[in-house]
C-alpha cells in the first residue's frame, strides 16, 4: 500500500531547492532565478518540489531549444500559524511592499484577491494557447482558477467529499444486501435524496445499538457546506462577484439539520466533539451509521484505527457515496477544496507559466497524490499503476464529474464562520432553520456588509 513519504520528499527539496546547470554550461548561460513561495508543509511537500523539477525539466527542453538562459527556482518556505488563510494575508503585505515572490500556493478561493489588485497574472491565454502543458486537467477543476471568468491560477490538487457508511450496522438493521450494495447508484442517479439518507441512518439508530446517525466535521470548515450546495446555496453571484445569500435556500439546508437532529440522527452536540472521538465512534467502534468527510482519511499516513486497507476488505465493511440530492431527480454533488499554482505580475511571468506547466505533468502530480492522498488533477493519471495501486484515489476521482467549489472570494471566511454558528445554533435548539438564515444575513451585514448579496 501507498504511504506518506513527507520526511524524505523534504529533504530532497532542501538539497535542491536552489539549483542552477552544472559545470562549463552554467557559466555559459543566463541563469534567471525565479521565487517560490511557499510553506513548510508536511501535507503536501511536493507542492513546492515539482516546481522545481518543473524548473529541471523545463531547463532540458531549453537546451534542446538553443536557448542562451536556464531557470533556477528559489524556494522560499515561509513557517507561520494559521494555514492558509494566514499565508494569504503574508503573502497579500509582501505584494503591497513590491516583495511579492514570482510564483506562489495558495488556496484556491484566494484567487480574486490577488487577482484583483494586479497581484496575480491573468493566465488564461496562456494555458489556453498550451493545451501540451494544461490540455490534460480536468475542466471541472478550472472554476476553482477563475476570477471574473479568467484564469488566475493552475489546479495542484484536489479531493473528494463524500458520505462514509457502515456496512455491517446496516446489515444489523434490516437493510438487504441489494439495497446497501446499491445505495452508492441509488444516491448518483437520484433515487436516495438528502432527507432519505438521514432516513438510512435513522433506521439504524433505531434498530441496532448504535449511538449516532451521521456525524460531520466538529469545528468550522468547508466539508458541511456540500449540505447547503445540494440545497442550491452556491455563495456566489456571479455577476457581481460579490458574495450571494438566499434567504430560502439557507433555511432549506439548515432544515437538514434540524430534521437530523428531531430524528436523533445528528448529535445536537457535534460541533463540540472531538475528531478522534468521532473517528473512532464510526471507524474503530462502528457506533455511527455514517461520517461526511473525506478520501485523504483513507490512507494519507495510515487507515484509520479498525479500517480494512484492503479494497475488498474495506467494501466489505463500509462505502461511500456522494452528497444525494434534495429532491428526488436532482443532482447529488461533492465538495472538492484545490490548492493552486499562482503567478505574479512581472517580466518572467511568462516563464513561471512554462515552469508551472512542466510541474503540472500527470507523473509529477501523481507522486503528489499518492504519497499525500489527494486526487490528480489530469484525466491520464487515471492510468497510472501507481494511482490504481491507491485505489481510494482511483475509485473517488469520478466525483469530480459532479464537484463544486467554496467561492473565489476573500471574506468567505468570515461568511463560513457566521454559518458554522448558525449550524450550531440550529443543533444545539437555540435557532430554528429560518431564525438560522435570517441570523446569518444579519450578522454577514454587520460583518462584511461590501462583500455581500441578499436574495
Amino acid at each position: 500500500m501507498y504511504k506518506t513519504t513527507a520526511a524524505a520528499i523534504s529533504a530532497l527539496l532542501a538539497a535542491s531547492a536552489v539549483f542552477a546547470p552544472a559545470g562549463n554550461e552554467a557559466s555559459a548561460q543566463e541563469n534567471i532565478e525565479l521565487t517560490l513561495w511557499s510553506r513548510p508543509d508536511n501535507s503536501g511537500p511536493l507542492r513546492p518540489g515539482n516546481i522545481v523539477k518543473g524548473a529541471e525539466r523545463l531547463n532540458e527542453v531549453l537546451a534542446s531549444e538553443g536557448a542562451d538562459y536556464r531557470v533556477s527556482i528559489n524556494v522560499q518556505e515561509v513557517p507561520g500559524e494559521g494555514g492558509f488563510d494566514s499565508d494569504a494575508e503574508r503573502l497579500l503585505r509582501a505584494f503591497a511592499v513590491g516583495e511579492g515572490p514570482d510564483m506562489f500556493i495558495a488556496a484556491h478561493e484566494y484567487v480574486c484577491t490577488f487577482a484583483e489588485p494586479g497581484f496575480a497574472w491573468d493566465m488564461t491565454d496562456y494555458i489556453d494557447a498550451n493545451p501540451d502543458l494544461f490540455g490534460d486537467i480536468f475542466e471541472s477543476l478550472w472554476a476553482s482558477t477563475e476570477c471574473g471568468g479568467r484564469k488566475f491560477a493552475v489546479p495542484q490538487d484536489a479531493e473528494a467529499r463524500m458520505f462514509f457508511f457502515n456496512k455491517n450496522l446496516m446489515r444489523e438493521a434490516g437493510f438487504d444486501e441489494e439495497f446497501i450494495e446499491s445505495l452508492d447508484d441509488r444516491v448518483m442517479a437520484g433515487e436516495v435524496t438528502m432527507d432519505g439518507i438521514a432516513d438510512v441512518a435513522k433506521q439504524v439508530v433505531d434498530n441496532t445499538s448504535a449511538e449516532f446517525g451521521i456525524f460531520h466535521r466538529p469545528s468550522r470548515g468547508p466539508d458541511y457546506i456540500m449540505v447547503f450546495n445540494q440545497y442550491g446555496n452556491s455563495f456566489l453571484d456571479n455577476e457581481t462577484g460579490a458574495l450571494l445569500l438566499e434567504r430560502d435556500k439557507l433555511a432549506e439546508a439548515y432544515g437538514w439539520f434540524e430534521r437530523g437532529v428531531e430524528k436523533g440522527v445528528i448529535a445536537a452536540n457535534n460541533t463540540s466533539l472531538e475528531w478522534d472521538f468521532i473517528r473512532d465512534q464510526f471507524y474503530a467502534e462502528g457506533n455511527a451509521a455514517m461520517w461526511m468527510y473525506g478520501i485523504w482519511d483513507l490512507g494519507s499516513n495510515a487507515f484509520p484505527r479498525g479500517v480494512p486497507s484492503e479494497k475488498d476488505a474495506f467494501f466489505e465493511q463500509f462505502g461511500w457515496t456522494a452528497a444525494p440530492a434534495a429532491v428526488e431527480g436532482g443532482q447529488p454533488g461533492s465538495l472538492t477544496h484545490p490548492i493552486v499554482y499562482a503567478v505574479a505580475e512581472g517580466e518572467h511571468a511568462e516563464l513561471a507559466a512554462r515552469v508551472i506547466g512542466f510541474a503540472s505533468a500527470a507523473d509529477l502530480n501523481t507522486d503528489h497524490a499518492v504519497t499525500t492522498t489527494h486526487l490528480g488533477i489530469a484525466k491520464s493519471q487515471q492510468d497510472d499503476p501507481r494511482y490504481q495501486e491507491a485505489w481510494t484515489l482511483a475509485l473517488s476521482t469520478p466525483l469530480l464529474d459532479i464537484t463544486k467549489f467554496i467561492p473565489n472570494h476573500a471574506d468567505f471566511g468570515v461568511l463560513n464562520q457566521i454559518l458554522y454558528e448558525g449550524l450550531q445554533g440550529v443543533e444545539l435548539g437555540r435557532l430554528s432553520s429560518k431564525e438560522a438564515a435570517e441570523f446569518v444575513i444579519e450578522e454577514a451585514e454587520a460583518r462584511i456588509p461590501d462583500s455581500i448579496v441578499v436574495q
